[in-house]
C-alpha cells in the first residue's frame, strides 16, 4: 500500500496534457503590425492571421522578416527582427 501511495503524484503528473500551440503559412502572410512590445500580427495572404508573443522586443520601426512557414510555441529562429534572429514563446490564430 505505501509503494501505491507513493506513486500516486507520478501517475498525476503523467496524465497532464501538455499541448503547444502550433501554426502554419506564416511566409504567406503579406503585412505584419507591431501589437505590442512582445507582441506582433501577421496578415494578409491566404489563412487566418497569426498573432506571435516573443522574447524579444519589438517595436514601431523594426524590420521583420519570416524565417519559417509553419511552427509551434517555443520555436527557435522564427522571425529575423532588425537583423536577429527571434524565438517565438507563444503562436496562436487571431480570431
Amino acid at each position: 500500500m505505501f509503494k501505491l501511495v507513493r506513486l500516486l503524484p507520478l501517475f498525476f503528473c503523467l496524465s497532464i496534457v501538455v499541448q503547444a500551440e502550433c501554426v502554419f503559412g506564416a511566409k504567406h502572410k503579406t503585412e505584419y503590425r507591431i501589437l505590442g512590445a512582445h507582441t506582433i500580427l501577421l496578415s494578409g495572404g491566404p489563412g487566418r492571421n497569426i498573432i506571435i508573443t516573443s522574447y524579444s522586443f519589438f517595436n514601431s520601426h523594426s524590420s521583420v522578416e519570416v524565417l519559417k512557414d509553419s511552427f509551434c510555441d517555443y520555436e527557435n529562429a522564427v522571425l529575423y527582427v532588425d537583423d536577429e534572429p527571434v524565438d517565438v514563446k507563444t503562436v496562436s490564430w487571431a480570431d
